[in-house]
């Protein structure tokens, strides 16, 4: 029968878990950690592990949710006591989609044999969930944007963020579009571009 955790315990079992789950997955890869290693680390049995994440696919996505959210928190805290205009919207672009694709835990769910495998596992009410996260956090501030003529009014808040987001999924394909740096520095330009106002 497994053992019963009380609140204190299972908070620090959790946060153990996310710890080590973030060193493992950014030292040896998602493929290469197995829930073994990270229960290791994390100080308790494998059966434990499991009853915190139905699978190592869960724990990352967890992590893949912190470290967006982390970004988010820190580019828009850069927003918001920034001057808004054309251009601080396109350098907030470049730097969210570079800081993703730089990161060890998110540049690793852009592999796409490992995007296959937590897409499979991971149920797709969170999935879902991850989304309207994004939308919640950027609708306001691209309202924000929209009002005072810097992003175009014409386009849904949610449309933006599916740009912004294809974007970063871009990425997937890095080996087969060849000298990728180029081609997402002009392509990022290109989209900032055109969700920008002309007469700003």
């Amino acid at each position: 029968m497994p053992r019963k955790f009380d609140d204190n315990e299972k908070n620090r079992i959790h946060n153990k878990l996310l710890d080590a789950g973030y060193e493992l997955f950014s030292q040896y890869g998602f493929k290469k950690t197995s829930v073994s290693d990270i229960a290791k680390a994390s100080g308790i049995a494998s059966g434990t592990f499991y009853s915190f994440y139905a699978s190592k696919e869960e724990l990352f996505f967890a992590l893949m949710e912190q470290e967006e959210q982390r970004i988010q928190h820190s580019l828009l805290q850069q927003l918001h006591s920034a001057l808004v205009n054309k251009e601080a919207f396109i350098v907030f672009l470049k730097q969210s989609l570079e800081l993703i694709i730089d990161n060890p835990i998110l540049k690793e769910v852009l592999l796409p044999e490992q995007l296959e495998s937590i897409i499979r596992k991971v149920p797709a009410s969170q999935w879902e969930g991850n989304y309207a996260g994004d939308v919640e956090k950027l609708g306001p501030l691209i309202v924000e944007w929209q009002s005072r003529n810097v992003v175009r009014a014409d386009l849904e808040p949610a449309l933006i963020v599916n740009l912004i987001r294809s974007l970063v999924l871009l990425s997937l394909q890095k080996k087969a579009i060849g000298n990728f740096s180029d081609t997402f520095e002009h392509l990022a330009t290109s989209v900032a571009q055109y969700l920008t106002t002309t007469d700003h």
